[in-house]
C-alpha cells in the first residue's frame, strides 16, 4: 500500500520509486523464477541478438502471480487506479540494446492525438529490475509531469518519440534532457504512468526486468478504444487467471471478455492515418 503523500506524488509527477519493496530472499526467488522462464522459452539456446521479450510472463508461475496479488503490488495499484482496476498483462525482458530513446507508452509514437480524455485515463506500469541499474548503467529516466498536457505534447510534438540524435524542439541530446534517473536495486519497484516520457541510456546486454501493467476501470468509449488500440492481447487473459482461486486475480480479469465483446462507436481518439 502507498501513503496519501505518495499517491499525490504519483499524480503530480507521474512516477513513484518504492525502495526495497521485496526482501533479498523474495527478490532472489522472483529472479530465479524469471530466469527459469527465460531459459525454458529459449529451449536451451543462446540469447538472441535482439534480446528476449516474453508476454503473459508472471502468469506462467504461481509464485510470480502471488507477488501481483500481494498488498505491496495489488494495494499500490488500487491506491493509484481506484476500485475496479484491470490487468493489462505482464512482460519479461532481457535487453541487449544500450538505449531506448525518449518516448511515452500511452499515447505512443503512432498516436499524435491531443485528446485529453484519453491522456487522462491512467495506465500504470510497475517495473521490477532484477539487476542493479544506475544513471551510468541503464536505469529508467523520467521527465516529471510529462504525463499530462501541456508538457506531454511539447516534447517531440510531431512524432511523439525521439527519432534523431537530439530531442525536438529543444535540440538536446537524449541523455541531456532534464530528467530524473531512477537508480534501482533488485527488490525496488518503480511505478509510472504510461503516458510519462521516459528513456534508457547506457544499457548493457543481459539487463533483466519484469513489467506489470494495470489500467483504471474503463468507464467511457474513449477508455475502451484506447485499451483496444494499445493492448488487444489483454482481452485474452491467461486461463489460470480467469479460473484463479484468488479473488484479487480473478477480479482484475473477469470483465475483460465482456469488454472485448462490447461495441465501440466508430470514432476513436486517434487520427485516421494512424489506424491504416
Amino acid at each position: 500500500m502507498i501513503t496519501r503523500e505518495q499517491k499525490q506524488q504519483f499524480d503530480a509527477f507521474g512516477y513513484l520509486h518504492l525502495k526495497q519493496l521485496f526482501s533479498k530472499h523474495e527478490i532472489a526467488t522472483i529472479t530465479q523464477e524469471a530466469d527459469d522462464i527465460f531459459a525454458e522459452e529459449r529451449q536451451g539456446g543462446e540469447l538472441a541478438k535482439g534480446g528476449q521479450n516474453s508476454s503473459q510472463f508472471v502468469e506462467k508461475r504461481e509464485s510470480l502471480t502471488k507477488a501481483v496479488e500481494d498488498d505491496r503490488i495489488y494495494g499500490s495499484a488500487e491506491s493509484i487506479l481506484g476500485a475496479g482496476f484491470i490487468w493489462d498483462g505482464s512482460e519479461g525482458h532481457i535487453t541487449t540494446n544500450s538505449e531506448h530513446q525518449w518516448h511515452p507508452d500511452r499515447p505512443g509514437r503512432r498516436d499524435r492525438s491531443d485528446n485529453e480524455e484519453e491522456l487522462a485515463y491512467t495506465r500504470l506500469k510497475i517495473n521490477l529490475y532484477l539487476d542493479l541499474v544506475t544513471k551510468e548503467k541503464g536505469c529508467l529516466r523520467v521527465i516529471p509531469g510529462s504525463h499530462r498536457m501541456p508538457l506531454h505534447g511539447e516534447i517531440e510534438p510531431d512524432v511523439r518519440h525521439q527519432i534523431g540524435p537530439t530531442v525536438a524542439p529543444f535540440d538536446l541530446p537524449g541523455p541531456e534532457m532534464p530528467s530524473v534517473p531512477l537508480e534501482s536495486e533488485p527488490g525496488d519497484a518503480i511505478l509510472f504512468n504510461q503516458s510519462i516520457w521516459h528513456a534508457i541510456f547506457n544499457g548493457w546486454a543481459g539487463r533483466r526486468y519484469i513489467a506489470l501493467k494495470f489500467a483504471a476501470k474503463p468507464v467511457t468509449d474513449v477508455h475502451l478504444a484506447s485499451l483496444r488500440y494499445y493492448g488487444r492481447d489483454m482481452f485474452s487473459p491467461h486461463s489460470s487467471w480467469l479460473h484463479s482461486k484468488s479473488a484479487r486475480i480473478r477480479g482484475m480479469v473477469a470483465d475483460l471478455p465482456v469488454l472485448a465483446a462490447k461495441e465501440v462507436p466508430a470514432f476513436l481518439p486517434f487520427r485516421e492515418e494512424t489506424l491504416k
